[in-house]
């Protein structure tokens, strides 16, 4: 297993004596400058732990057993870039509608993915839009990761392992309502901390201070437990998706959102 951190109310443990075999639990997981911010909940007990992992695979090889895994990155890639982005990107656009429409990246299509530089990439995705659409700087710079995730998933896998969008997720937790202040304001990630209290996960200042030093922005650790606390629904039947069964991707990924 590669190198992790695990924190447990702020304390270092080994993960070798990880619990999570005993206990039921979901998990979510967030990419960040870091590796992985990963966020485990323990079904039973309520309890929660914090792990940072350097990639995706070290995040799946923790988790596994995990009831639900939670994860916000696309997961099933189309072949040609329809406008909009896939069925699931334009549901959940309207389901966000007014204030948080633009927290959507359609997902890129996956010869653009196997580009190493950006102008490659965006001239691949010109090529296979028939609206000729281009690729924004900010969905390239996901590439890093979506890689590492789109070269391990498998149908198989989406049993467990689910795309989670975090603003789909504090919208259910706002009684259905798009949060209006965006998460790069201090008031907007407040409110986010308060949402997330209410959902049963204490986020203190020490813990983002934590994990600010360890490379983990206050976004990230917001974003993962509200993708875990998603993870949680799923895990107990309450989980809604966006997305048709015959959205399926050219490797059989079921390309849908959860939250």
């Amino acid at each position: 297993m590669a190198s992790v951190s695990l924190v447990l109310s702020h304390r270092s443990i080994d993960v070798s004596e990880h619990p999570h075999a005993i206990e039921a639990f979901v998990a979510g997981a967030d990419g960040c400058h870091a590796g992985w911010f990963v966020v485990m909940h323990y079904l039973e007990s309520g309890k929660t732990e914090h792990l940072m992992a350097p990639d995706f695979a070290t995040v799946l090889e923790v988790c596994a057993g995990a009831r639900a895994l939670g994860v916000d990155m696309p997961i099933g890639l189309p072949d040609r870039v329809e406008k909009g982005g896939r069925p699931a990107d334009r549901l959940a656009r309207e389901l966000l509608k007014p204030y948080r429409s633009s927290s959507v990246f359609s997902a890129p299509c996956r010869p653009a993915l196997a580009c190493k530089t950006y102008e490659k990439a965006a001239a691949v995705t010109r090529a296979r839009s028939a609206a000729g659409q281009s690729l924004t700087r900010q969905s390239y710079g996901l590439f890093p990761k979506l890689r590492e995730v789109d070269e391990l998933m498998t149908a198989a896998r989406q049993s467990t392992v689910h795309e989670v969008h975090p603003e789909l997720s504090f919208a259910r937790m706002n009684g259905g309502r798009p949060l209006e202040v965006s998460k790069q304001h201090r008031e907007g990630q407040d409110l986010r901390t308060e949402l997330l209290r209410g959902a049963g996960f204490e986020i203190t200042s020490i813990s983002v201070k934590r994990m600010a030093k360890a490379g983990v922005g206050r976004i990230d650790v917001l974003d993962a437990h509200a993708v875990c606390w998603t993870a949680a629904r799923i895990a107990r039947g309450e989980g809604e998706r966006l997305g048709r069964d015959t959205d399926v991707d050219a490797r059989g990924l079921r390309m849908e959102m959860w939250f």
